[in-house]
Parts: structure tokens; sequence; C-alpha cells
């Protein structure tokens, strides 16, 4: 398959002043999923010897190597969550991550060497994976890492910290580097509500106690549920801390 690529340079522009260029930046941009190609993907990937961790009757089941430690250290690797993946391939050269559901999903590239496009070694994993764009087309912009946390969007009932975990290129990075409780593409966080969740977010909830409830829920899946109507606020568990001397 013949595969173009288009590089939009999108650079974020200070008032009257020169492009950000010192920001760190990285290569974002978002495709369409070929219909099915979830459903088969982690057969795709045993055949190809990836190693795999999957969320499996309330667990997350490594497949390939020891451990999730041993997983995250080697080059290539996948998560399965559902309809939810995330593939990522990790070399001295370039970070490149594709990670979403059965309808779209966002491809994020660092490089060592600057902005640059995706390794051809990485499209053609994408391609036999069956992730692919049918056209074959994949449009890239510059996006900046943010350095201060991200406004959270009106409506969206999310502490900043969850909605800069939403939004980051490295959801394992800033869940770790934002002291966030993560178990695979799932993350712990308590949600404060007056009433019953939606029903797609209920197998989520762990437990309840009054308006709290404890959930263990997919990262892509907490927009959802800071916008649901009963839903006052969601933030991380509170870490208690031993009283200083």
């Amino acid at each position: 398959m013949f595969i173009r690529l288009t590089l939009v340079l999108a650079l974020i522009l200070g008032a009257g002043a020169a492009a950000t260029a010192e920001m760190p930046s990285y290569l974002w941009g978002e495709i369409a999923v070929p219909e099915g190609a979830v459903q088969t993907l982690s057969a795709q990937a045993e055949t190809l010897g990836i190693a795999t961790a999957t969320w499996t009757d309330g667990d997350l089941v490594v497949i390939g190597v020891a451990d999730e430690e041993e997983l995250l250290a080697g080059e290539t690797y996948l998560y399965m969550d559902g309809d939810f993946f995330l593939l990522a391939v990790n070399t001295p050269s370039e970070r490149a991550t594709l990670r979403g559901d059965a309808e779209t999903a966002e491809m994020i590239v660092w490089a060592t060497d600057g902005l640059v496009p995706p390794s051809g070694a990485f499209l053609d994993l994408v391609q036999e994976l069956g992730l692919l764009p049918q056209d074959g087309t994949i449009s890239l912009a510059v996006k900046e890492l943010f350095i201060k946390l991200p406004r959270v969007p009106e409506g969206v009932r999310l502490d900043p910290t969850l909605w800069a975990l939403v939004v980051h290129p490295d959801w394992f990075g800033a869940a770790r580097d934002f002291g966030l409780d993560r178990l695979g593409l799932r993350v712990r966080v308590v949600a404060e509500a007056s009433g019953a969740l939606a029903e797609a977010l209920e197998p989520y909830v762990l437990s309840s106690t009054g308006s709290l409830m404890d959930l263990l829920i997919p990262i892509p899946l907490l927009p959802d549920l800071g916008r649901d109507p009963a839903v006052k606020m969601v933030r991380p568990p509170y870490v208690p801390h031993p009283a200083g001397g």
C-alpha cells in the first residue's frame, strides 16, 4: 500500500513572537481505525510476537513477558481494554504511540532528531496490525507539551490533573508524575455524585459510600464521567500523609 504522509506545521505562536521552538514538541494526528481492526488486534499482536497487556476479568493479564514492568521496558508493546488500545514503539531515535478505540486513534511521535514523521518501521507495524487508514493518508500537526496544567473545558467536571492526563501525549509518564494510581489503561478516581451514573459507566464503580464513588476507569472515559449529569466532581483519591513531627 502506498503511504502518503502530510505533515501540517501548526506551531503555536506567542503574541507577536516567533514560534516557541524551544518548547518540548511532538507530532500528533488523528486517524480513522478500519472497521473490525480492534476486534482482531490481540490475535494479530500475538502472531507478530508483540508483548500485550489485556484487561481481563477484573485484572491486567500480561502475555509475552513476565510482568508489566518488563513489558514497559521493551521496545514494542500493546495494551488492550475492551475497545480501547495503546500501541507503543520506543527506540533510541523515536517514541511512537497509537492509542484509541474501534473508531478513531491518535498517533503521537517524538523523535530525537526533531520533528520528523514516524519511521517506516512503525508505519509498517501499524499496517501489519490492520490499523492503518484505508486511504493510507496520515496528517500530522506539531503540538507543544504543556508546562502548566491545561484548563478543563466547561461542563467537564474533572480535577485539572485528570484532564491533563487525558490530553497528555504520554499517559503512563503523566500518571506517574501526577501521583495517580494506574493499572493498565485505567486510573483510580473518586466521583462525587448526586445519583446513579450512566449505565455505561457503572461497571467501573468499585464501591460507593454516600455521595462518593470509587472507580477504576479507562483514561479515555474520564471526560464522559466528568460530563455525567449526576457527577459534581471527579478527583484523584485523597492520599493520607503521616503527621510531621
